[in-house]
């Protein structure tokens, strides 16, 4: 079967899953030593594919990781960004790096000068687990002063308000946190107000907050819109095509779009080849058929949850499975 995936239509670069924090909401698996970042060759050939394929393009955002830890390479993406018209969007940061003012606005107005417009400064129970909020308000409260009141995101704001009012000198632990607001309402909060992705790190160290059902509650749907949607893709430094929220699962290789937007053969991906014809249900079967996997006894909280689940098992079969990329997100989850 040859898969067909739309042209994007909006996404980001990942250039590296190093950050300074390990989250465990984390929709990536990012890690402080996962230190391989991407290199400007493959930024100019990510780019300038990027450029080619440009036509329905609202927006490319920088994502990490945590992008400023290497803001030289930062500033050189943007750069080529702007040299090839593909319209930046704004770069992720966890603001770790905003201590002090001063500092801040330097880097910040090197990056504007470079041709940046936006940053998005993220903020929740999860990131303020390792960043004191202090440095969170610089990043807002500077960003602000250099790109313009509308030049700064807040994700979220509402998470942003809430710490603004304790005012926390130092990080909270995301056990002290839950245990003050009681973990219902953080169960609740985390998914209405941060909008928690059940896939990731999410899935595996944070299913515990919410209510768990059996395999068989998540069959009878594909997954091929997920996966053919040009919406929020992904590019990591390994040339990685990521669709939407599916972490972990690689569509081919954005070094040659063309090739890409061709079509997908699936003959030799039989991950894919199960999501798109028969979702988890499928996927689910083969693998108990092919692999031995074995159902959870408690269930799962989604079927990103359950997806996750057999993926992580059919790595540590040993066998090859191209699609299952890149390797150490599954390491570090």
């Amino acid at each position: 079967m040859n898969f067909k995936i739309n042209t994007l239509s909006s996404g980001g670069l990942i250039l590296s899953y190093q950050c300074s924090n390990q989250c465990r909401h984390c929709l990536y698996a990012s890690a402080p030593d996962l230190s391989e970042w991407i290199s400007e060759n493959d930024i100019d050939l990510i780019l300038t594919e990027i450029s080619r394929h440009n036509q329905y393009l609202t927006g490319l955002h920088f994502a990490g990781g945590e992008p400023f830890i290497n803001p030289d390479l930062l500033e050189y993406a943007i750069r080529k960004a702007v040299q090839l018209d593909v319209p930046i969007d704004y770069v992720e940061t966890n603001g770790f790096w905003c201590r002090e003012p001063a500092k801040t606005r330097k880097i910040l107005e090197r990056l504007k000068e470079a041709g940046l417009r936006r940053i998005l400064v993220s903020c929740s129970p999860f990131h303020q687990e390792f960043i004191p909020f202090e440095s969170v308000k610089h990043a807002v409260g500077t960003g602000r002063e250099v790109f313009g009141p509308s030049g700064v995101v807040i994700y979220t704001s509402y998470f942003f308000h809430q710490f603004d009012n304790i005012d926390p000198k130092y990080p909270l632990s995301l056990e002290q946190y839950i245990e003050a607001i009681g973990a219902e309402d953080a169960s609740v909060m985390f998914a209405s107000e941060y909008g928690l992705i059940p896939n990731g790190r999410a899935a595996t160290q944070l299913a515990y907050l919410y209510s768990h059902r059996p395999a068989a509650a998540y069959f009878g749907e594909t997954c091929k819109r997920e996966l053919s949607s040009p919406y929020h893709i992904h590019i990591d430094l390994h040339g990685n095509y990521i669709a939407g929220l599916c972490a972990g699962l690689s569509l081919g290789d954005a070094h040659n779009l063309d090739l890409l937007y061709q079509g997908i053969d699936l003959s030799q991906k039989p991950v894919l080849r199960c999501l798109v014809e028969g979702g988890v249900e499928a996927l689910f079967r083969w693998a108990v058929q092919e692999t031995d996997y074995v159902a959870d006894l408690k269930g799962y909280i989604a079927k990103c949850h359950l997806c996750l689940d057999i993926r992580r098992h059919l790595m540590k079969t040993g066998r090859l499975f191209h699609e299952l990329a890149p390797k150490e997100f599954y390491e570090y989850l």
